[in-house]
């Protein structure tokens, strides 16, 4: 079964964006759509798409363009800075056999997810529905069938920078898309290490900005 995987790279650290290319790619037949404001043509192996946007940065935007270039059945939306364990997809696939109705996935953190959520996968579990962003919903990694991704694109451009992956996640559920996280599917976020350094007083700004966006599109206040 043939994936698309769109990566979206700031080049900041090409090496973890190349394990991230070499690591996804490690599924089988993925075709990786690299997007970037930098134009690094030769410096990634095993690319099939190198997207390039001069433009200002806005996540959904250029996530949109890369859709452009994505054919196949399955489509990943991934940051470049994640390691993916032999069989993430292979994982997801076995949960989508036994429940097809389940249409989108996220792999688990090995991190994130023995540090915040050790009552996940506790028991016999093998995935959890559900569309909480962090505990379920990881906006870093999303695999969605391309039928259910054509319901909720083209994403929405007002959410440039944060809260794109809680947009996302309320999409999926207005669409009735069922959302799971796999327990066999694993991966390493590099961003699980940093979450909890301090923003700048920018940051936090837009932060407060997008969640404002956010809550207001979707009449979230609670």
């Amino acid at each position: 079964m043939n994936v698309d995987a769109i990566i979206l790279t700031d080049s900041r650290d090409p090496e973890m964006t190349q394990r991230t290319i070499d690591s996804v790619k490690s599924a089988g037949n993925v075709n990786v759509i690299l997007v970037s404001k930098r134009e690094d043509y030769g410096i990634y192996r095993g690319i099939s798409v190198y997207v390039v946007i001069k433009e200002v940065f806005n996540y959904n935007r250029f996530i949109n363009r890369a859709l452009e270039y994505a054919k196949n059945d399955w489509v990943l939306i991934s940051n470049d800075d994640v390691n993916y364990h032999p069989d993430w997809f292979n994982a997801m696939m076995k949960i989508h056999e036994e429940h097809p109705e389940i249409e989108s996935f996220s792999p688990r953190d090995t991190v994130l997810q023995k540090v915040w959520f050790p009552h996940l996968f506790s028991n016999k579990e093998t995935y959890h529905e559900g569309y909480q962003v962090t505990e379920l919903f990881q906006g870093w990694s999303v695999l969605l069938k391309r039928s259910a991704l054509n319901k909720v694109t083209p994403l929405d451009e007002q959410f440039d920078m944060y809260y794109q992956d809680n947009d996302l996640a309320e999409c999926l559920k207005k669409q009735g898309i069922k959302h799971a996280l796999v327990k066999d599917s694993l991966a390493d976020h590099k961003n699980t290490h940093t979450i909890r350094m301090p923003m700048s007083d920018e940051k936090i700004e837009k932060l407060e900005e997008d969640e404002h966006k956010f809550r207001t599109k979707w009449n979230i206040w609670t």
